[in-house]
């Protein structure tokens, strides 16, 4: 009966209850690892699209300065997180992700002929942080 067991045993090997708990915490943690990548890159996409709305939105302030021939002034709102563009018969607002801030970008207005003042916007939020110099001339933002 002992030599009958035994070559039972012997036929239907398989893997320990260790060694299944062993590979199943490493297939969690490499999850675990992709699924927190995942994230980060998420968060870099929305920070550089944000980044890339404002300064269309400025581009396109300006341009409708130089064009129509209306001062425009753009409106920030932190509590809120929008921009708004009005003058020169437009009117547009521009939602921004609430976990990013804006900072120097406060009553910010385009003259008749397109141009602005020089000044720095700083992007933050989900531990980013960018700044960007800009100065309008005719339209286009000067590098």
């Amino acid at each position: 009966m002992a030599k009958l067991l035994r070559l039972i045993r012997n036929k239907y090997r398989a893997f320990t209850l260790i060694e299944t708990m062993i590979t199943l915490a490493i297939c969690c943690g490499m999850l675990l690892i992709g699924s927190l990548q995942l994230q980060k890159y998420q968060h870099r996409l929305i920070f550089d699209n944000t980044v890339r709305e404002v300064n269309a939105a400025l581009d396109q302030a300006s341009r409708i300065s130089t064009i129509k021939g209306h001062a425009v002034t753009v409106i920030f709102s932190e509590d809120q997180h929008y921009i708004k563009l009005i003058g020169g018969g437009h009117e547009k607002q521009v939602n921004i992700d609430k976990n990013i801030d804006i900072k120097g970008l406060n009553k910010f207005v385009f003259t008749k002929t397109g141009r602005s003042v020089p000044g720095t916007i700083t992007f933050s939020g989900y531990g980013m942080k960018k700044a960007v110099k800009y100065q309008m001339l005719w339209g286009r933002m000067a590098k």
